[in-house]
């Protein structure tokens, strides 16, 4: 596959949409000419495929007044809608959002706002810029405006924490996060509970210097239920010891799988100040279930939730995955009308997604159709709408069933600030554990530093893990991270 840009060029946008239609093994040659008189852009794209020429001259106006960055937004999706309209003319793509790339449509729509356009235009631009589907323009609009609500909250100089456990009792098929299975990594579990603990010290220090505050704290994984609870224990009174400023104001555990869910587990986290938990299903029909490799019933799931209700917790989460393998719409419906009977505050529902080291990959399974992925999403919609839960978070991934969206939504007065925040990247993150990222939000910039991603080279190259959290003092700028979020 080559391609060739003259006038314009944003290479990266356009091979993600190239990946849409093509794989990368294809003979293809795409070209395009960009041209801009002041007023009009003018984009011409020209696919060579098969032996035969596929063409788009496509052409928008631009407004004098626009900023330099709406005009960016705008050439850039000039570009690719001119190859896609193209690429069309080959296949036949689901694309109900349009030409607008990136993993957060809501924080596209704030950048709209930011650069000019109105609440009243917004579906206009959304629909005339990115050619986005009006219902997903609505959702996008909900959701940027639910998630400003939590982000007038943020607190100048505050931090969230990131904590992660690498963990799980087995891979499930459609898995590509950074877990391993027990049975390969459990011998470096006690050890890799140890070295975290210290680096959770060495995490306290430099907020410390910081002078920051904590304002949430995310344990998440893989599943850091696998550990048992006394490893538990020890990681929840680590924090109590080190962040002990009236506590967080948002502490989530993802206990995840419920076959690793314990009484025990539950109170020590409760005991903790734990006041968020998640409780992932993923799916309540038993045969999807062993399918995808989960090793839990509908029924202990259940079971978990009444166990977390009992331990005390008033904000539960729970996910579902729309589009598991060989799950229909009724399917579906059934796994989303049981979760809403076990009345959680928080519900998660993600599109089907395959990443490169899923196992679903060589597995010989198929994604579900574009169509039964829209009958899936549209149904949730309804029935959140119907349960009085509302849309305040999402995002997309590459390689996801429909291209489509993943969307969390909640009652009333339970929407996660860090949930937001991971999306709206505007409160500094600094990460403790196996596959972290700390991510450091200084005005417009974002600086990342990356932890090892597997438990044997986190424990044999430690000592490089706390001099990455020294550098993190090394990029604290005058005011400190982040800034209040008063728009």
């Amino acid at each position: 596959m080559l391609i060739f840009q003259r006038g314009y060029e944003c290479e990266d946008k356009l091979r993600l949409f190239y990946g849409l239609f093509f794989s990368e093994e294809e003979n293809i040659t795409v070209s395009s000419g960009f041209s801009f008189d002041g007023k009009t852009v003018n984009v011409y794209t020209v696919i060579e495929y098969g032996g035969e020429i596929y063409d788009e001259d496509y052409y928008c106006e631009v407004k004098a007044e626009e900023t330099a960055k709406m005009r960016k937004k705008i050439f850039d999706a000039a570009v690719t809608k001119s190859f896609c309209h193209a690429a069309s003319k080959i296949r036949k793509i689901n694309l109900p959002w349009g030409v607008m790339s990136g993993i957060r449509p809501a924080k596209n729509v704030r950048e709209l706002l930011e650069s000019g356009v109105t609440e009243k235009d917004m579906p206009r631009v959304l629909s005339e810029l990115y050619e986005v589907a009006g219902d997903k323009a609505a959702l996008a609009m909900t959701v940027a405006a639910n998630e400003r609500e939590i982000l007038k909250k943020s607190k100048n100089g505050s931090v969230s924490v990131y904590i992660g456990i690498p963990f799980c009792p087995t891979r499930c098929l459609y898995c590509s996060f950074v877990s391993t299975d027990v049975r390969v990594s459990g011998k470096y579990m006690d050890e890799y509970v140890r070295l975290l603990l210290r680096e959770i010290e060495k995490t306290a220090e430099i907020i410390d210097r910081l002078g920051a505050e904590v304002q949430n704290i995310y344990i998440g994984g893989g599943t850091p239920t696998t550990l048992s609870a006394k490893q538990l224990t020890d990681i929840f009174g680590r924090i109590r010891l080190l962040f002990p400023k009236g506590g967080p104001e948002e502490f989530t555990l993802e206990a995840g799988r419920p076959d690793t869910i314990t009484p025990e587990k539950l109170e020590a986290a409760a005991r903790a100040g734990v006041s968020r938990i998640s409780v992932n299903p993923q799916s309540m029909n038993k045969k999807t279930l062993e399918r995808v490799g989960r090793a839990h019933t509908p029924e202990m799931t259940a079971d978990c939730v009444r166990m977390a209700r009992e331990a005390g917790f008033k904000n539960i989460n729970m996910d579902l995955i729309a589009g598991l393998p060989g799950e229909g719409l009724e399917d579906f419906k059934r796994s989303l009308d049981l979760v809403c009977e076990l009345d959680p505050e928080n519900i998660t529902v993600h599109s089907m997604c395959v990443k490169r080291s899923a196992r679903f990959r060589f597995s010989g399974e198929e994604l579900a159709a574009a169509e039964l992925m829209n009958d899936m999403l549209s149904y949730t919609q309804r029935k959140m709408n119907e349960t009085g839960r509302i849309p305040y978070y999402m995002y997309r991934q590459k390689n996801i069933s429909g291209n489509l969206e993943n969307v969390g939504y909640s009652k009333p007065g339970f929407m996660s600030f860090y949930n937001i925040n991971i999306m709206e990247e505007i409160q500094t993150i600094i990460a403790a554990g196996c596959g972290g990222s700390t991510k450091l939000v200084m005005g417009d910039r974002i600086e990342r530093i990356f932890n090892f991603k597997d438990p044997k080279t986190y424990i044999d190259r430690f000592d490089e893990i706390l001099k990455k959290k020294d550098e993190i003092l090394t990029w604290k700028g005058s005011d400190g991270f982040g800034s209040e979020y008063s728009r």
